[in-house]
Order: C-alpha cells, then structure tokens, then sequence
C-alpha cells in the first residue's frame, strides 16, 4: 500500500547500485518497475517514492539469491557515502549526542517516518519504526543495520561494539560475515528494528569527535531540513499513528484524530483526496501487522491478536481468514508468500465485522469505523 507523497533520499539505491556494479542488474527497467527516475539516482537532493526504497532492496537481494547480503554490504560501505547524515553521527561530541543528531534530522532523509531514541537507567534504544502497510521492508532495514553498525564501529574504533541488535522480521536463510561478527548480539523476531548502547558507550567521546565542525554540519543539516520540509506527507502521520496506537485499543477515528491534533473531518477529508478512508487504512494497516507478526515472530497467536487490537482470538481468526482466505496457522505455516496472495482481496471493502473487536477493560474499542 504505497502511501501517496512519501519519498526517501534517493542516494539510498545509487550507492546499492555502485556497490553491485558487477551484478547482472537491469537499473533501468528496475527504474520503471519501481517508478523512480534514474537520474535522481546522481542529483544532490534527489528523491524517490518511499515504495521503491524499499522495493527496490528485496529486488536485488532476489537478484543476488542471497537474503543476508545487505547486511555485508552496507556494513563495509565508506563513511560519508550518506553525506552529511554520516558525518552528524562521525564528528559528534558523544554517541549520545550522534544518536540525537540522527533522530533530529531523520527528516532530511525521508519523509515517512521518524527515528526514536530513548534511553533507561541501563542504556539507550535507537529505533527503526515498522511501517505497517507499507510493504516488505526486510531488505532494507538489513541494509541500514549494517550501514548503523558500520558508522558505530567507526566512530567508536571499536571492530565489534558491545551493541545489541534486535529486528523485528525473520532471520535470513543463509549467513554472511556481519551475523557471524554478531553472533550472541542480534535478534530476530523481535518486537523492533532497534540498537541499544549499555550506558557507558552513550557517554564516551567519539574518535573523531570535533565540536566547530560539528556546529558547521548541523547548520548543513538545518538547511537541508528546511528544503525537504516542504515534502511533508500528513498521510504517513495519520497511518504511523495508527500502526503504533493498534494494542492499546486507541486507533478510533476520534482517538486517532486527537493525537494528531486534527479534526475527525480533517483526518477524513485528506483520506479522501487521497482515495482511501479511515476504515480502508485501518484495516489495510492491521493486515499488514497481521501478516509480519504470523510469517516472520514466533509470537502465540494470542499476544498477535494482542498486538493487532483484538480483545477475542476468535474474532481475530475471523480476520485472517478473510484477509488471506487461510487460518491464522497456515498463514505462519505457509511456504511462500504466493499462497498467501490467492487468499488475500486487493481492493478492498472488506466485510465490516473485520477488524472491529470488543473493548478491553479500561479501554476503547479498537474499531476501524
């Protein structure tokens, strides 16, 4: 479900495409296949539609036959291939202060969502967000792991930091030297895409540590920030609301609404120009969850149904059946993702008791009306 007005930085695939210059890789019918122009691939600030960021990996992962080679990839790339959003994090005064610098200008680097940074008494968590219906992202969130990792080796000179990994997607088939490096560091089927720093490393000063040349790549930074504000897509922030609001039983129309600061008639008006509603996204939004949490966690089917707003497993059930005509069980136990799609409706006014669950004590009603 490619969400209309949502765009990354198109340098993404140009350095995937200089990095596999010797594979059998067809850029321009990969170009028309994923709707982006070639030649945005070498401007400054060029741009593609969010979609093909993250077509495009699964693409040549398919190409190469080979679904942990991103991770080697972008783990051996050379620091600045990303510009200044490499050198935010390289010339930063701690790995704190670098982590911030990422999630502040997030912005210059897409428009679909925003990186978070926590922390807790024993560390701090950089994180991906999942974008629920946007498609596979697997690819390229194995291809940011390693590019992160890589700036992080980098920066604190160390060949294997005392990081943990944790994703939240399957692990790949084969094995590469990135997973051996990390072995006992990285977790597959979590519930994020995230790296957590223990409390020691956040502090330390980076190697290449220099504050006025930090103070003059920010300033870079602010520039650019100001050049992609323009490129803002409300959309993405109606429908990453959604995602991350699905178990608390808070992802109403009205609730939703509220949080983003906009009216109900508002939220539905910029929906309709862009030829969807709120129950259409909602449901489209909670398949997708559906789907990742049943092919790619070994969660039980009781916190998935959880996970997705349901208070009744049965009513969850229910769901899956329709969206992928096969039990909550045969989707996980499925071999392919084909066996899935003969099931599954692509336009979609699906039946109105799908998605609708009982309210949980001392909550709402996770509804999509």
């Amino acid at each position: 479900m490619p969400l209309e007005g949502e765009w990354a930085r198109a340098d993404l695939i140009r350095v995937l495409r200089d990095i596999c210059s010797n594979a059998e890789l067809d850029w321009p019918q990969i170009a028309r296949d994923y709707n982006f122009d070639l030649e945005s691939l070498d401007a400054p600030y060029g741009i593609v539609p969010f979609s093909a960021s993250t077509g495009v990996f699964e693409h040549v992962a398919d190409v190469l036959g080979n679904d942990a080679v991103m991770f080697d990839l972008f783990n051996n790339i050379e620091i600045g291939s990303f510009s200044l959003f490499d050198y935010l994090f390289a010339v930063a005064p701690t790995t704190r202060d670098a982590c911030k610098a990422w999630v502040t200008f997030c912005p210059i680097r897409s428009n679909s969502y925003s990186l978070i940074f926590e922390e807790n008494e024993t560390g701090g968590y950089l994180e991906w967000p999942i974008l629920e219906g946007r498609g596979e992202w697997r690819q390229k969130m194995f291809a940011c792991t390693g590019w992160a990792t890589r700036q992080i080796e980098h920066a604190l000179d160390m060949c294997v930091p005392p990081i943990l990994i944790e994703l939240a997607t399957r692990p790949p088939e084969t094995t590469c030297g990135f997973l051996r490096k990390y072995q006992g560091r990285i977790k597959f089927g979590a519930p994020h895409n995230r790296i957590f720093f223990p409390a020691s490393i956040l502090s330390r000063s980076l190697r290449r540590s220099d504050v006025h040349l930090y103070e003059i790549i920010r300033k870079a930074a602010l520039s650019e920030m100001e050049r992609f504000g323009q490129f803002e897509s409300p959309l993405s922030r109606i429908a990453n609301e959604l995602a991350s609001n699905l178990s608390s039983g808070s992802s109403s129309l009205p609730q939703i609404s509220a949080k983003l600061g906009m009216s109900q008639r508002a939220v539905q008006r910029l929906l309709e120009r862009e030829g969807t509603n709120f129950r259409k996204l909602s449901e489209e939004i909670r398949r997708s969850a559906a789907e990742r949490y049943l092919r790619n966690t070994d969660l039980p089917m009781k916190e998935i149904a959880y996970q997705l707003g349901f208070s009744e497993l049965s009513t969850f059930s229910r769901a899956v059946k329709t969206w992928f005509g096969l039990s909550p069980r045969k989707v996980r136990d499925a071999p392919c993702m084909t066996q899935l799609r003969l099931g599954m409706e692509t336009e979609a006014d699906l039946p109105g008791e799908v998605g609708k669950t009982l309210p949980r004590k001392g909550a709402g009603a996770a509804r999509a009306d």
